[in-house]
């Protein structure tokens, strides 16, 4: 399932904040969890209640086709169509049916659920939001956009109507209504719903309210990725000032916000005030201990490779190692064992060059490269591209001129073997 979410997540969007909410307004259903919690086999009572134990339990350990037979059986066995408990069956029968595929009978499914919806509540209810989701998503899923966004919308016009239209528990519908529109290869569409996202939160809570943070941070997120890294530092830079209003210039919440500052002046190359100022900060709270430390540490290491000062990008590697083994939250050697890119920059196709009249889709290449100790690619081959003959010899140029940050071991920099790298680029349909 989210075969095509995970493509465009990766390609263009970031992982998504977690977004405000405010227990006191009335909340519409959820599709975030896919499925539900498991059942506490000690409180079931009935045959069908045991069938929906096993379902839970077997769908939560991906095993989908057990799953699917159970989700089956509770289906043919219920008897009174009516109970809202029945209406949630048909919905986890039809999205196991999305994880093995079965688009056309979790369809269906999806539908029945909508029908039972519409009788019991009517037809502008808000218990409808939740399945229309799930039906948008998996013909998300499928590459339906058309379908995806039609029914993205008409669940955002029935929460807007029971919760209003500047709504910030919408979010998730927004997010999903987005990745449709950049599937059609919308962009200028899909920031106008970024921008509605943030402009909810803003109405909601007020503009210096903390709780607008999180949409500030998926905004720039989507900037960042979308290659607008300027618009992506304007969003930082208002979030540095609602907390610096909220707890003053030397509070260690600012290090998250520094650190990306830092991470889009690395980019650019314009600029170093966030740097400084999170060298300062770092200065400051000397006696903090946190993984937000750890991080703000390595990506000054970052720095220093970039401007290949070795001795101190390795002081600095040294330093996040043990700053994230003393909060015992991670094993540092884990969360440092995988290289990571400091200042690439895909290359440009010419989709992206604007010209965008005619038809394009999404292409993939895959790469393997070896690492040294101070983060440079070598060895550098394709290992699959579809299609081919677009852009390989661009990317193979590309990982050469990037800095990584080299895998940590107790701390220091060492050189590793057949790392992998994936990325999505867009093509024409019909090369000239």
């Amino acid at each position: 399932m989210a075969r095509l979410r995970a493509l465009l997540t990766l390609a263009v969007l970031a992982a998504a904040a977690a977004s405000a909410q405010d227990d006191a307004l009335p909340q519409p259903p959820r599709v975030e969890s896919e499925f539900p919690a498991l059942a506490d086999p000690a409180e079931t009572r009935t045959e069908l209640d045991t069938l929906r134990a096993a379902r839970d339990t077997l769908a939560a350990a991906s095993d989908f086709p057990a799953a699917l037979q159970s989700a089956e059986n509770i289906v043919e066995t219920a008897t009174d169509e009516t109970d809202p408990v029945y209406r949630d069956d048909i919905m986890q029968l039809a999205r196991i049916q999305v994880e093995l595929d079965l688009f056309a009978d979790a369809e269906v499914n999806y539908l029945r659920a909508i029908e039972l919806a519409e009788e019991a509540d009517g037809t502008q209810a808000l218990s409808l939001v939740e399945p229309y989701h799930a039906l948008g998503r998996a013909y998300l899923d499928e590459r339906r956009f058309t379908e995806a966004i039609t029914v993205f919308e008409h669940a955002r016009d029935i929460n807007q109507r029971h919760l209003g239209l500047f709504n910030v528990e919408q979010t998730s519908l927004i997010d999903d209504v987005t990745l449709a529109w950049l599937g059609l290869g919308d962009t200028l569409q899909a920031r106008e719903l970024q921008l509605d996202r943030l402009d909810n939160a803003v109405r909601r809570f007020g503009a210096d309210d903390p709780r607008v943070i999180p949409y500030h941070n998926r905004l720039a997120e989507y900037y960042g990725s979308s290659r607008m890294r300027t618009s992506a530092r304007e969003q930082y830079e208002r979030i540095l000032e609602i907390q610096e209003t909220q707890g003053g210039s030397d509070n260690p919440v600012l290090l998250a916000t520094l650190r990306r500052l830092a991470g889009i002046e690395l980019l650019l190359g314009d600029d170093d005030d966030a740097k400084l100022r999170l060298e300062e900060l770092l200065q400051a709270t000397a006696d903090e201990v946190s993984v937000e430390r750890s991080l703000s540490l390595a990506l000054l290491g970052d720095w220093a490779l970039v401007d290949e000062d070795f001795e101190l990008a390795a002081d600095y590697y040294r330093q996040a190692h043990a700053a994230l083994d003393a909060t015992g939250e991670a094993d540092p050697d884990e969360v440092f064992a995988a290289p990571r890119m400091i200042d690439f920059i895909p290359p440009l196709t010419r989709v992206d060059l604007n010209r965008r009249s005619r038809p394009w889709a999404w292409g993939s290449i895959e790469l393997a490269f070896d690492l040294s100790a101070d983060g440079r690619a070598w060895n550098v081959r394709v290992v699959a591209v579809e299609p081919a003959g677009v852009v390989e010899s661009a990317y193979h140029r590309r990982l050469r001129e990037t800095h990584f940050r080299p895998r940590l071991v107790a701390g220091a920099p060492v050189a590793v073997n057949d790392v992998r790298f994936t990325h999505f680029f867009r093509f024409y349909v019909e090369q000239d």
